[in-house]
């Protein structure tokens, strides 16, 4: 089974933010033992959408895309945008294992991160 992270980011005009999107993702990649690949899109503004970046673990034959919301709060976007997309595209690729996972700031760990660094900061 091939499994792929897909990570879900907003998407700027700005080319840096984005490319630090794609950055994030090769550093999950590389320290990520439980997927055989790790990708990142775009809901909106920036390339590849979230179809695109769902066809491409498709296209690299994973059988389970895990899609990863990088959002800090549970805002339209993540209540009800990125779920329509991946409803939609689940329907496209019955055959693939497509499970959305729980947005980034809604893990406990945040907590422990922005303590941690406020920390080291003061």
């Amino acid at each position: 089974m091939n499994k792929a992270l897909l990570i879900v980011a907003h998407g700027s005009r700005k080319e840096e933010s984005n490319s630090e999107i794609f950055e994030l993702a090769k550093n999950i990649a590389s320290k990520a033992n439980s997927f055989d690949m790790v990708e990142a899109c775009f809901l909106e503004i920036a390339k590849p959408s979230i179809p695109e970046g769902i066809k491409a673990c498709v296209s690299n034959k994973a059988s389970e895309i895990l899609i990863m919301p990088y959002f800090l709060a549970a805002g339209r976007h993540v209540l009800e945008d990125i779920p329509s997309i991946v409803d939609e595209e689940k329907v496209k690729y019955s055959d693939i294992s497509i499970k959305s996972l729980p947005y980034f700031g809604s893990n406990p760990v945040i907590v422990d991160i922005l303590n941690t660094l406020a920390e080291n900061d003061a």
